[in-house]
């Protein structure tokens, strides 16, 4: 645990930057012990990633995309409106998409999108985000069982979450999202190899 100063000085930068970085949302808050903030290994692990990014000569803007494109996408998109509205239409649906981990609910009572770009690939075609959100809503429940087997999978292979040698909750969580990309996308390309073009 690094108090702000020691983790400054351990990624070579400034506390006004290492505050800069949490305004951006490219760095989560710090842990408190009572009134102190720390940082953890994963805010070392965050900084280095985006301290990187930056030294390729990426924008802070491109390193936000790059490592939170949902928050970037909440950020930069309107897509919240047409929700609130198909919410409204529906509102069976926001229990089953604040289960499937789609929306979140705010403290004020609204609801945050938590996959944009899930809402963005299901109304691509030019669907309602009615139908959007029905389509998002089924697929996370159908998918639930292979989801919880995949982070069972990384917990079993992980036995010390959150310690200095294991992965932070977080950390598996990404790690389970990213190796489903892969195998997903594996199996896509071999399937378009199997379909005769034209």
């Amino acid at each position: 645990m690094l108090n702000v100063d020691e983790f400054a000085a351990a990624i070579g930068v400034t506390t006004r930057t290492v505050r800069a970085y949490h305004a951006r949302g490219l760095l989560p808050p710090p842990v408190r012990a009572g009134r102190t903030p720390y940082y953890l290994r994963g805010h070392l692990v965050r900084m280095r990633q985006v301290l990187w990014f930056q030294r390729q000569g990426l924008s802070l803007d491109a390193v936000q995309a790059l490592l939170e494109p949902d928050a970037f996408l909440s950020r930069v998109l309107t897509v919240g409106r047409g929700v609130t509205e198909a919410i409204r239409e529906r509102a069976d649906l926001t229990e089953s998409m604040v289960e499937g981990g789609l929306l979140a609910r705010r403290a004020d009572g609204t609801v945050e999108v938590c996959a944009p770009r899930a809402l963005l690939l299901a109304s691509a075609q030019g669907t309602s985000t009615v139908a959007a959100l029905v389509r998002l809503a089924e697929v996370a429940e159908d998918i639930a069982p292979q989801a919880d087997a995949v982070l069972d999978v990384l917990w079993r292979a992980n036995p010390c979450p959150t310690g200095n040698n294991g992965l932070t909750l977080e950390e598996l969580a990404a790690l389970a999202i990213e190796v489903i990309r892969a195998r997903v996308t594996h199996v896509v390309r071999q399937q378009s190899l199997l379909v005769p073009p034209g």
